[in-house]
């Protein structure tokens, strides 16, 4: 299929994928994940690992994990070609879906991940505090109205987070 496209597609094609590079890296999730998602986004068929590896001149290795990452966020998936017994991927179209069902549910685990510390920091505060004597307990007295900020904006983050609305619009 790739030689019925014009050579103009690859090169745009390659602007893309270097600029979901450059995007996923400025958020902080690495450059070679956006690379992939954009090739297998712009690929009008399944696309393999070996193809990936080929065109973004990375590892095996790089691209495996990217993949697994971009699964996980829903963001592609494994698709069967027949007469070949290697992994091909597809991208999700709908970027709803992939921030609904994948970015959303990773980040709200670990919104609750969060939430499990904050309230293990707390119990420990609360027992510091009732061994605590005068001057320890200012520098507690701190550390809880630290961590009471901390608490309300979790909570604010998760109801905005598990709000039903959220899910909807997207």
């Amino acid at each position: 299929m790739a030689n019925r496209l014009p050579a103009q597609f690859f090169a745009t094609r390659r602007k893309f994928v270097e600029a979901g590079g450059h995007t996923t890296q400025s958020f902080g999730l690495g450059r070679i994940i956006g690379q992939v998602f954009a090739l297998i986004y712009l690929s009008p068929g399944p696309i393999c690992l070996d193809a990936i590896v080929s065109e973004l001149a990375v590892s095996k290795a790089s691209v495996s994990t990217a993949v697994r990452q971009l699964a996980d966020w829903a963001a592609v998936k494994r698709v069967w070609v027949k007469g070949d017994r290697k992994d091909y991927y597809e991208a999700e179209a709908d970027f709803g879906v992939i921030v609904r069902n994948g970015l959303l549910e990773v980040f709200r685990k670990k919104l609750n991940t969060a939430g499990t510390q904050l309230a293990n920091v707390e119990q420990s505060l609360q027992d510091a505090q009732a061994q605590a004597n005068g001057d320890q307990r200012e520098d507690i007295e701190l550390l809880a109205t630290r961590l009471k900020r901390a608490k309300q904006f979790h909570h604010k983050v998760n109801s905005l987070i598990g709000n039903p609305l959220l899910d909807h619009l997207l």
